[in-house]
Order: C-alpha cells, then sequence, then structure tokens
C-alpha cells in the first residue's frame, strides 16, 4: 500500500491502511501531514500508550430540514389565514413566532452541521522523541481503530519477548 517505505531486514508488518504503518518493529504515519511523500517514523521501544479519542459529531441535517421546512410552511399558512379569513392577533403572533422559530432553529441546525466535523476516532501515538503519530478513522469506536490498538499492543509485547530471549 505504501510502496515508498523499505523493510528493515527481518521486519514484518503487522497492520496497514492507507494512513499508518505497523511493524514488528516501528510505527510508521502521518503521510503528507507536512509534506507529500513525507511520513514520520518511530521505534517501537520509542512511543508510548496510544490515546483513542472519538471526536466530531453527528449530523441534525434531517432534523434541522424537517424543523426548517414546518416553521416556513407555519408561517407562509399563517400569513395566507391572515390575509384571507383573519384571525385573533394574539393567536396570530403565537402562530408567527412558532413558525419562525421553527425555520430559525432549522437553519441553524443544517448550518451548524454543514460545518462540524463529522463523527471520529483519533489514535494518537506519542513519540518520546519526535513528533507524535496519528490515524483517524470515520465513526465513533471504529473497529479499525480498535484493531490497530491491539495490534500495537500485541507487537509491544513482542519486542518485551525478543528481548528476554
Amino acid at each position: 500500500m505504501h510502496p515508498r517505505i523499505d523493510l528493515i531486514d527481518d521486519e514484518e508488518i503487522h497492520f496497514e491502511d492507507r494512513q499508518i504503518v505497523l511493524t514488528d518493529k516501528r510505527l510508521i504515519g502521518n503521510f503528507g501531514s507536512s509534506k507529500e511523500g513525507e511520513f514520520s517514523t518511530a521505534e517501537l521501544n520509542d512511543i508510548g500508550p496510544p490515546n483513542k479519542f472519538n471526536g466530531g459529531r453527528r449530523s441534525k441535517r434531517q432534523l434541522g430540514t424537517m424543523l426548517a421546512v414546518g416553521g416556513g410552511g407555519l408561517v407562509i399558512i399563517d400569513t395566507l389565514i391572515q390575509a384571507t379569513i383573519g384571525i385573533p392577533v394574539r393567536l396570530e403572533a403565537v402562530v408567527f413566532i412558532v413558525g419562525a422559530l421553527g425555520l430559525t432553529v432549522g437553519l441553524y441546525l443544517l448550518l451548524n452541521s454543514l460545518f462540524r466535523n463529522k463523527p471520529n476516532t483519533t489514535v494518537i501515538f506519542p513519540v518520546i522523541k519526535g513528533e507524535d503519530i496519528a490515524a483517524s478513522y470515520p465513526e465513533w469506536d471504529n473497529p479499525e481503530a480498535e484493531r490497530l490498538v491491539r495490534q500495537f499492543a500485541r507487537a509491544k509485547r513482542g519486542i518485551g519477548r525478543r528481548r528476554s530471549e
């Protein structure tokens, strides 16, 4: 997947995707983070335990659309009824306020959903000497992020076993 990575002698890949490569000796990631074709690499001994975070927010686009359409429709219906048959002023004011509030909240939710980060799971590997290595996956509690953390723990345990042999 990453042809520009040269493996060290007797190095085996434990996990690989478009963002990160985990071998039995190193963690390689941050592909293209500063310049195209560049990446960060760190020996497993120099990396602390990974931190996994869920970020972003679920979209409220559907709710926003329903509120905006409902509120706008209520304002239009209120205007048409007031112009044709007329209703008491207090009732007309309440219907208009409810419609305008629905329209305003709906538009707010729609605009907010366009500019917010989508739900994601980010795994950050703190490197003792150097730049932290991070990988981000779509949706909360992404199974690929879980798999990466498990494979990292296995690779770290494997280093301890090799040293004791």
